[in-house]
């Protein structure tokens, strides 16, 4: 399967001074991918997808503040308020052994026994995991905690992963 090229990476919060300046929300709360940004894609609230090159970065206390070019001022910077910010994926952190982006679940097999049982059609967040949207043959959806004993192993490199237990998909 092929791989997305392009990661949610963080969401923009409010603008923050006179100079267009928005606070950017990471969702890993890793930032230092993104100082040295130069471009993005943004997905509006209206869903409409837009680039933007980034003018200016810079930390403030804890927060990281961005500049877009073309939106200099604090009022068409407002606008972008509630976007979700989409970089490549070669400009996303380095994934650790055993990690790997909640984009790359997206289509991967779900196996119990050998068996494949079903396929992650969607995410969420749950209150102690993320959720993973199972798919099974008969079109039913079950929600699967991804978190020992429901889920015992993702492996990106087969796109599959394995189940601890097949009840969580009756």
């Amino acid at each position: 399967m092929e791989r997305k090229t392009v990661l949610a990476t963080a969401t923009i919060g409010r603008v923050h001074g006179v100079d267009g300046f928005l606070k950017i929300y990471p969702f890993s709360g890793e930032v230092d991918h993104l100082i040295s940004l130069d471009e993005a894609e943004l997905v509006l609230r209206t869903k409409e997808r837009i680039k933007v090159t980034v003018k200016d970065t810079m930390m403030h206390q804890d927060d990281l503040l961005m500049r877009f070019a073309e939106y200099p001022t604090r009022e068409k910077a407002k606008m972008l308020s509630g976007s979700t910010m989409y970089i490549p994926r070669d400009k996303c952190p380095p994934l650790e052994e055993g990690e790997y982006y909640i984009a790359d679940l997206y289509g991967m097999g779900m196996y119990y026994e050998g068996e494949r049982v079903a396929t992650v059609v969607e995410t969420s967040e749950g209150a102690q995991a993320l959720l993973l949207h199972a798919k099974t043959a008969d079109g039913k959806v079950f929600l699967v905690p991804n978190m020992k004993p429901f889920v015992l192993k993702v492996d990106t490199g087969s796109n599959q992963i394995i189940l601890g237990m097949k009840e969580v998909l009756s």
